[in-house]
């Protein structure tokens, strides 16, 4: 069969047919030639041949057909494929995307915090070293107001002293025991103004001790020691009052049984007279 057909000359076009038709095509052409080269051999009985396809043309049809077929199906697969790749890389694509911007979110947010952290901490430093300097400007003013209460408690002290002389110059009821009364009065009103002036600079020594505390915490402390200086104002002027009552009682109380022990002499004087 291939002497056969080299035995022919082809076109260009009928070679790219051929060489581009489905194996099965091929052959089945093939064998029709061979079945005619063998019906055109002398030794062949003409009435007993028979070819081995009964329809050519109709057999290299379902040929195509089937070969048709069988391309639809393998492209069907190889676009299925190249679909299922793309969506892969599709999706590849998509998660790098997203773990690039996650992680660049990630470094963002860490970024703000270690900003945020350090401006905190920048005003927290700032905020101790004005209460800080708050403090110490408040130490320096009480620690003025404890010398002008010593001067004042002096000045009190002479003013006390120069009446209670005054009072003992114009009367002449005044002797020995109330001046010893006066004495005790001064001396209980003067310890207590100690004691007050001692506590005070007790308070001073602990703010200073307490000057590195939260500012939340040293504001409460003034807050209490605020409050600590109302009460003290009021149990101040309520002792205040107290001890001038108790004076003017015991005064009053003193200077009648004198009043009264020398309006008894003069009674008896004149009863003997």
């Amino acid at each position: 069969m291939e002497d056969t057909m080299s035995s022919y000359s082809f076109s260009h076009q009928f070679y790219q047919r051929w060489t581009c038709a489905p194996d099965p095509v091929r052959a089945a052409i093939t064998q029709e030639l061979k079945d005619i080269t063998t019906l055109l051999q002398a030794d062949t009985v003409f009435e007993s041949f028979t070819f081995h396809t009964h329809d050519l043309n109709t057999h290299v049809d379902e040929l195509y057909d089937n070969y048709n077929a069988e391309q639809a199906i393998a492209k069907a697969i190889i676009d299925k494929q190249e679909q299922e790749r793309a969506a892969t890389e599709k999706q590849q694509l998509e998660e790098q995307k997203k773990e690039a911007e996650e992680t660049a979110r990630k470094a963002e947010a860490t970024r703000r915090e270690q900003a945020e952290t350090a401006q905190k901490e920048q005003e927290k430093n700032e905020q101790r070293a004005a209460d800080k300097s708050s403090m110490d400007e408040k130490a320096i003013s009480d620690k003025g107001v404890t010398d002008n209460d010593t001067d004042d408690n002096s000045k009190i002290e002479k003013t006390d002293s120069e009446v209670a002389n005054s009072e003992s110059r114009t009367s002449d009821h005044k002797n020995a025991d109330s001046k010893t009364m006066s004495d005790q009065t001064h001396a209980l009103v003067n310890h207590h103004i100690k004691d007050i002036n001692n506590n005070t600079s007790a308070a001073i020594n602990l703010v200073l001790e307490d000057s590195e505390l939260d500012p939340a915490d040293q504001t409460l402390i003034r807050e209490l020691e605020n409050q600590i200086d109302d009460y003290l104002s009021e149990q101040m002027m309520l002792m205040s009052e107290n001890l001038k009552s108790w004076l003017r009682a015991e005064m009053t109380q003193h200077f009648s049984e004198q009043n009264m022990s020398a309006t008894t002499e003069n009674a008896a004087k004149k009863n003997i007279h």
